[in-house]
């Protein structure tokens, strides 16, 4: 890599937070600089973004090409699903707003905040009581939000009946409502270098924004975001986000955190489904002596899903004496100490997990994850790229692990800790 390009990589992560750097994100840096200008060579778009008369003009084009855009609506319903609106309300009307403040940040071309105001006018009714901030770095991105026409791949995942209610067809594509756009606000705004907006909000979203970011200015970032929030808030990240951050260093004190943070489900802390035993249960009307107990492995999975690290633990260790070429049992074992803040564990435990199964790309993951707490960067490297060879939704393990969560997110928060580490080295 030329030492201009390595110079206008860190350009574009000192103003936007995107790590560019390391074989997997730099070919993104040459594309941008050739959409910008056919031929524009890194030396000389290092010397335009350095000048003073047309800088700042061309550095903010500069992240324009870089940035990504891609969504849609609805996207990773779940963690959609799990916010509460009525609760919100409540909570908004407590602290003297008349409605629920959002801020969805890195709001991209505007689906993921009309989604929301969809699921606050289904929830609450019309008109809803909320106000939702959108903000973004791009603002070529905030215009195509601000029009609010989509194509049909943005609108593939919406309810044919919801579709009816708040989307008008128009010339192939679909419009957003007027009523929804009453309560969606359009702003631009830099997450690394701007200060947060000047209110607080009942609840935020940032999901897949903090997958670009070195781990640095990810902490520093949800910082700021749980800054944001009115008392009971609620923050929302994305599930790849969720994966990227690493957890706390046992040294370090706990920020002051929110009264709501929207819990990582199962598939969020781990990458895999609800246990399945809970839809085998029997029906309650069974005799408890007829009902089978559930497998030390459901009784693992249940209790890492509740947050009982400890006794996810302990469940697996069972588990594991009564099978120990158990990958799956090494796996809960592993991410579970990885949450308990144990990173030698969990890598002895994920490693074993890989010997029984070479091919389990989650399994990788979560070891690259406890190599960078251990402040292992060839360890972590060799894990994250295992990772992303193996990852596969037709693999048996994964097809059964990953219900919830897509593989590209896991797959972008490998490239995001490689990019990372390959600045690094």
């Amino acid at each position: 890599m030329s030492d201009a390009l390595e110079q206008l990589a860190d350009l574009v992560r000192d103003r936007s937070g995107i790590v560019l750097h390391g074989r997997h994100r730099i070919h993104s840096l040459a594309a941008a600089l050739e959409k910008l200008e056919p031929g524009l060579d890194a030396s000389t778009a290092l010397r335009r973004a350095r000048s003073r008369g047309g800088g700042r003009a061309f550095t903010a084009a500069l992240l324009e090409a870089v940035a990504v855009h891609e969504t849609f609506f609805f996207r990773q319903r779940d963690d959609l699903d799990a916010i509460d609106w009525r609760a919100l309300s409540a909570s908004a009307r407590a602290h003297g707003s008349p409605v629920v403040r959002g801020w969805v940040a890195g709001c991209s071309t505007g689906e993921e905040a009309y989604t929301l105001a969809i699921l606050a006018t289904e929830a609450l009714g019309e008109p809803a009581p909320v106000s939702l901030l959108a903000t973004d770095l791009s603002a070529a991105a905030l215009r195509r939000a601000e029009r609010g026409r989509y194509g049909r791949r943005s609108v593939r995942h919406v309810d044919p009946a919801l579709r009816a209610r708040h989307l008008t067809p128009v010339g192939g594509e679909w419009a957003v409502g007027e009523g929804l756009r009453r309560l969606v606000r359009f702003a631009q705004h830099n997450l690394v270098t701007d200060s947060p907006p000047g209110e607080r909000f009942e609840l935020i979203l940032c999901r897949n924004v903090l997958i670009y970011f070195d781990p640095p200015t990810v902490e520093r970032v949800v910082r700021t975001l749980e800054g944001a929030l009115a008392p009971d808030g609620m923050l929302v990240l994305g599930a790849a986000d969720r994966l990227c951050r690493l957890p706390d260093a046992p040294h370090r004190a706990p920020a002051r955190r929110p009264a709501r943070v929207a819990a990582p489900s199962w598939r969020a802390r781990f990458g895999g489904a609800q246990p399945s035993w809970r839809a085998a249960r029997q029906p309650a009307a069974a005799d408890p002596a007829d009902v089978d107990p559930p497998s030390q492995l459901a009784v693992a999975l249940a209790a890492a899903d509740a947050g009982r690290l400890d006794e996810a633990i302990a469940a697996a260790e069972r588990a594991l004496r009564e099978d120990p070429l158990d990958a799956d049992a090494h796996y809960i074992h592993g991410v579970a100490a990885l949450g308990g803040d144990d990173p030698q564990t969990a890598a002895a435990s994920l490693r074993r997990a890989l010997y029984v199964d070479p091919a389990f790309g989650l399994a990788a993951f979560q070891l690259g994850r406890a190599y960078d707490l251990l402040g292992d960067p060839v360890g972590a490297r060799r894990a994250y790229e295992q990772a992303l060879r193996t990852l596969s939704p037709d693999h048996p393990r994964q097809r059964r692990l990953v219900a919830g969560v897509d593989l590209a997110d896991v797959a972008a928060a490998c490239g995001a800790r490689l990019a990372a580490l390959g600045r690094a080295s």
